[in-house]
């Protein structure tokens, strides 16, 4: 794995660490699960919370440096798990038993830098061009945009009043919810056949695709709802920066694509006659005529 893509899992497990504890602060389900399930107090549930995000917050740091990355992914992944368990198994609103695997970017970033830190970021077995770690990320992003179609195309009811929310806001035109909910079915079958896509080749068109369209949609929540939703945007950077982990192997520019570089290849590749080098390096030959005066 290239210093690049160690950096890029860097910062996606930073700003789910981030993101994390801006939501801890607010109130998680996690706490719900503390004071209703575990029976701690509310202030002792609060105190939990607000101490876990402390702790999320010193592991920004950590997570850059060799000797602590381990540690600081460590916490993180444990955190974010059950965060999103405690999510999951609390429930309260329409797909939240699928909270595991829609979160699942936000837990490959830390445990793909854990993997790293353990040596793992080398290709092993039948993986010759992909670490273990890699296919974490892979395979990752993979379930989390055919989660999130398949949400799309059920018309999840927080992607519909996002997407009615957004379009006004930006756009200033007001959508019917039949019309958003067609809108979202063309979204999630563009998500699953992404989700797809990456799964079974190593286009590079898709790789971009997913990082822009992971930013686009983790954006559009301060757009519909305001600055207030900043923890939401930050928690999900992980679906713009892990496709981007990836790059590097995707496929490359075919050279036929390219015209110009095709004729040049072309050119280069022109097979030169055997005789053509050794012709132009000897000397002349001597006519009969000067071989007689001499």
């Amino acid at each position: 794995m290239t210093t690049a893509q160690q950096r890029l899992l860097a910062a996606a497990t930073s700003f789910v660490a981030l993101g994390t504890a801006m939501l801890l602060r607010s109130g998680t389900a996690l706490g719900s699960r503390l004071f209703m399930n575990e029976e701690l107090a509310h202030g002792q549930s609060r105190g939990v919370e607000i101490t876990l995000a402390w702790l999320l917050v010193a592991c920004i740091p950590a997570a850059w440096f060799v000797r602590t990355r381990a540690i600081a992914a460590s916490v993180v992944l444990v955190v974010v798990t059950a965060l999103a368990w405690a999510t999951q198994d609390q429930g309260g609103y329409p797909y939240s038993a699928w909270a595991m695997p829609a979160q699942a970017m936000r837990m490959a970033a830390p445990l793909a830098l854990l993997l790293i830190s353990l040596g793992w970021g080398k290709a092993r077995g039948s993986l010759p061009q992909e670490s273990f770690a890699l296919w974490i990320v892979r395979l990752a992003t993979v379930t989390v945009f055919a989660v999130h179609g398949t949400e799309a195309l059920r018309a999840h009811p927080f992607f519909v009043d996002l997407t009615i929310t957004s379009v006004r806001e930006l756009l200033d035109i007001r959508i019917t919810q039949s019309a958003t909910e067609r809108l979202l079915a063309v979204v999630g079958v563009i998500d699953i056949a992404a989700a797809l896509a990456l799964l079974l080749t190593r286009s590079r068109a898709v790789v971009l695709w997913m990082a822009q369209w992971g930013l686009f949609t983790a954006l559009l929540r301060i757009a519909a709802y305001g600055p207030g939703t900043m923890g939401e945007v930050i928690v999900r950077m992980p679906h713009a920066l892990l496709p981007l982990v990836l790059l590097p192997l995707a496929a490359p520019m075919r050279s036929s694509d390219n015209p110009a570089k095709s004729r040049v290849a072309t050119t280069s590749q022109t097979p030169v006659h055997p005789d053509v080098g050794s012709r132009s390096s000897a000397a002349p030959p001597i006519a009969p005529s000067v071989r007689a005066r001499v």
